[in-house]
């Protein structure tokens, strides 16, 4: 007899990729051979701290295929790398990140911020409330 609830049961990753993928469709896409993150036109219209949001959320998308596309890349990055990246102000970013780790969206090492795993769903939440009062 198969227990009912075994169904239930996914790898914790199957559920983050599933989750990153269904965030990002329309927001992000990853460079098959660099890695290279790029919005899309939604995602450009989203506001700084969303785009910010949105830019580590493809981070994470892009550790996970590093593996099976053959380039190596590593998802936690620098205040400092947000900045050159996102064309946004040091200020502006530092001052995001530390809203976003006290809300728990954004976990921080070393001075090296992610998304944890336990986030990807109110950040998803948060992009698709965006998204919702663009249209």
């Amino acid at each position: 007899m198969t227990d009912p609830l075994e169904k239930l049961a996914v790898s914790a990753s199957e559920l983050d990729r599933e989750l990153l993928a269904t965030t990002l469709a329309d927001l992000a896409r990853i460079d098959k051979q660099s890695g290279e993150i790029r919005f899309t036109r939604e995602a450009a219209q989203l506001p700084k701290n969303l785009q910010l949001l949105t830019y580590l959320m493809a981070r994470k998308a892009a550790t996970a295929l590093a593996t099976a596309l053959g380039f190596i890349f590593e998802e936690p990055i620098s205040s400092k790398d947000l900045t050159s990246k996102l064309g946004m102000s040091g200020g502006s970013v530092r001052g995001q990140l530390s809203i976003f780790s006290k809300e728990r969206l954004v976990a921080n090492k070393a001075g090296k911020y992610w998304i944890p795993s336990y986030a990807i769903e109110r950040v998803k939440a948060l992009l698709e409330q965006a998204s919702r009062k663009e249209k």
